[in-house]
């Protein structure tokens, strides 16, 4: 089983050690890389996407209907830009996290924020919850599988155990037999994340 290095989390963020209400952060890999919020005084959300290092671009922030809305415009936002960030900005965003680690060390801090959500990123479309029958098909042989959600560039597959199923593969979809060319993302306990190639 391999971790998926492409979950983002959501956690409360805490200014001076107090945990700001409707207020996120969003982490991938332990880097801050957004924030979803709700404005003072103000029932519209704002989100932004970014790391830090990145000049800012057009759509990478901007308002929010609710929670869930400023959540997809990330996902969206995050889609777009998560391919294109190189092994240099991401170990320039790294050193940068680590040395604003380091400054807070000696703050007291009331309470440690919380991982509130974990979202599933680097996708180019969003996914709709599903539970359908599927079949993972490889080498001649079949698998049967549950898929869990489906967008037009992946999926998540429940299996009994993900041993076995290789690193390519057709996945059957239910009802029209339709194929689809998949490659693993990421791997879980008996979950596979795959991407259409």
């Amino acid at each position: 089983m391999t971790d998926d290095t492409e979950t983002i989390s959501l956690r409360h963020t805490m200014v001076d050690g107090v945990q700001q209400d409707d207020d996120y952060e969003v982490i991938w890999r332990g880097l801050p890389v957004g924030r979803i919020m709700r404005q003072h005084d103000s029932r519209q959300w704002w989100w932004g996407c970014n790391v830090y290092g990145r000049p800012p671009t057009n759509g990478d922030r901007g308002p929010a209907i609710d929670f869930k809305d400023g959540q997809v415009r990330f996902k969206l936002a995050w889609g777009r830009l998560r391919p294109t960030l190189t092994d240099e900005q991401i170990a320039v965003a790294t050193r940068h996290a680590e040395g604003l680690q380091k400054q807070t060390a000696g703050q007291a801090v009331a309470a440690k924020p919380d991982v509130v959500q974990v979202m599933q990123n680097s996708r180019g479309a969003l996914r709709h919850r599903v539970l359908k029958a599927g079949t993972i098909e490889f080498n001649g042989g079949a698998i049967d599988c549950v898929i869990r959600n489906i967008s037009e560039t992946g999926a998540a597959l429940e299996v009994t155990s993900p041993v076995g199923i290789p690193e390519t593969f057709n996945l059957v979809l239910p009802g029209d037999h339709t194929k689809r060319q998949c490659r693993v993302a990421w791997r879980r306990e008996r979950r596979i994340g795959v991407r259409f190639t």
